[in-house]
């Protein structure tokens, strides 16, 4: 059930010792739970991306540059930030 700061509270089992090094290290075991999660989220992200452009043909890794180079090209007409 989701609480009024937006968060859920859980039950987890965790390895003894490693709670132990871990409330050596802090009072909050929720932070650290939550840091874990978030830094285990964002790594299965970025594996699943990786995944993606590594299975990319070469001809969409090059029109994707070209888009990106063309966009990139655009929003510096329309911002005024063009180099000179």
């Amino acid at each position: 059930m989701p609480t009024s700061s937006g968060k859920q509270k859980i039950s987890i089992t965790v390895d003894s010792a490693l709670l132990q090094n871990i409330d050596r290290l802090t009072e909050n075991r929720s932070a650290v739970v939550e840091e874990g999660l978030r830094l285990w989220y964002q790594h299965h992200v970025e594996e699943q991306l990786r995944h993606f452009y590594q299975n990319q043909h070469q001809e969409d890794r090059e029109m994707e540059e070209e888009w990106g180079e063309f966009a990139q090209s655009e929003m510096e007409q329309i911002l005024g930030t063009e180099e000179h």
